[in-house]
């Protein structure tokens, strides 16, 4: 079950280095002492009174704020489904074993009111691939802590960092079967992984999301398997042939070079990285140099960019967790052709650890560690 990824990657550090310790006590707080003076006769107090359109604005914008029901989301969905396959020429949400409809633009409640189907309005299909879709959006968001745990036995922290992404789900979704099988079955892994560090706990459990997404890592190299190399090239090919087309059809040629003055420059904005890569490696010969050097430095480009991004993060731990994201996402022609080896992601983890010991030696503002010496 898929589950969105969100931007929450800074509040899942607080487990790196800390998941195999007690969990915290919650504290509770004191409710404030009710005032329990009789001001009756010696305060004065004043009678507003609301007109009834301004009753039945405070009424609709308090209805506008709430989360939609399940009934209102349910409805809304069904009717994007039917307008999605009127647009696309088709019936069914799957398609030879694929997700064929694009969630990208469904909020992840969406999804999981599809996934549940409580009010029976959606179709097998559509509820396989909403699944499908939520442990999609899971795996992504949990992508950089299985590298962490692969290269450094923490997979406490993959565990907790799981739990903290289920406990972010709404009312409506967390009330769903499918979400208190799947936070159970974290919860077990999570002190299986605690009481045996160094190896992925083996939970037994078919609702356990880490333990697909473990499955899942182990059995591809990279992101796009699924894709094959010679449809790609096929692609680009046809891609690139129909630019120098528009291009002669305005009089000009399909030029690499973005120092040229003349010409229609070449636009790889609809190029994913992969198939750049796969351009830039040329094992067949389907591209001129000019091509293959113009893919090569756009993906250069791309991945610098990334980079440096990757370096704006919140510390080293944050930098550290983007750079795997990065990484990890990358396909094997990608890594070949920027020449990101094994020994890439040992130094990142490596930096990972480092900056989790010094902060741990620091302490966490709790006055403990080297901070309460100071």
């Amino acid at each position: 079950m898929s589950i969105s990824v969100g931007s929450n990657a800074a509040s899942y550090l607080s487990y790196a280095g800390n998941a195999y310790g007690a969990g915290g006590t919650a504290s509770k707080a004191n409710p404030a002492p009710a005032n329990s003076t009789d001001t009756s006769s010696s305060s004065s107090s004043t009678s507003v009174t609301l007109s009834d359109e301004a009753k039945a604005y405070l009424a609709r914008t308090a209805a506008e704020s709430e989360q939609p029901s399940i009934a209102t989301l349910t409805t809304r969905a069904r009717a994007w489904f039917d307008q999605q396959y009127v647009a696309l020429g088709t019936s069914s949400a799957m398609l030879d074993g694929q997700v064929a409809i694009d969630f990208s633009g469904q909020t992840r409640a969406t999804l999981s009111v599809i996934s549940d189907n409580a009010n029976g309005q959606f179709s097998k299909d559509e509820v396989t691939a909403a699944t499908r879709t939520l442990q999609s959006r899971f795996n992504d968001a949990m992508s950089p802590y299985v590298v962490i745990a692969r290269h450094t036995g923490d997979y406490a922290s993959l565990y907790a960092a799981a739990s903290d992404y289920l406990d972010q789900a709404g009312s409506d979704e967390t009330a769903t079967p499918a979400w208190q099988d799947q936070k159970q079955a974290v919860q077990e892994g999570l002190a299986a992984a605690r009481a045996s560090f160094g190896k992925a706990p083996v939970t037994g459990n078919d609702a356990d999301p880490v333990r697909a997404l473990l499955d899942k890592a182990r059995t591809q190299t990279s992101p796009a398997t699924d894709s094959n190399p010679d449809t790609l090239v096929a692609a680009a090919r046809a891609m690139l042939d129909a630019q120098a087309g528009n291009a002669r059809d305005n009089g000009k040629d399909l030029v690499f070079d973005c120092g040229r003055q003349t010409g229609q420059q070449v636009d790889f904005t609809d190029f994913d990285n992969r198939a750049l890569a796969i351009m830039a490696l040329n094992r067949d010969a389907s591209f001129s140099a000019q091509e293959a050097g113009a893919a090569k430095a756009e993906l250069n480009q791309r991945t610098r960019s990334s980079l440096v991004n990757a370096f704006g993060g919140d510390g080293i731990k944050a930098s550290s967790l983007a750079l795997l994201q990065q990484y990890s996402k990358m396909s094997a022609e990608e890594r070949s052709v920027l020449g990101f080896t094994e020994d890439y992601a040992n130094r990142i983890v490596a930096s990972y650890r480092s900056a989790a010991s010094i902060q741990s030696s620091l302490g966490s503002g709790s006055g403990g560690g080297l901070a309460a010496y100071l």
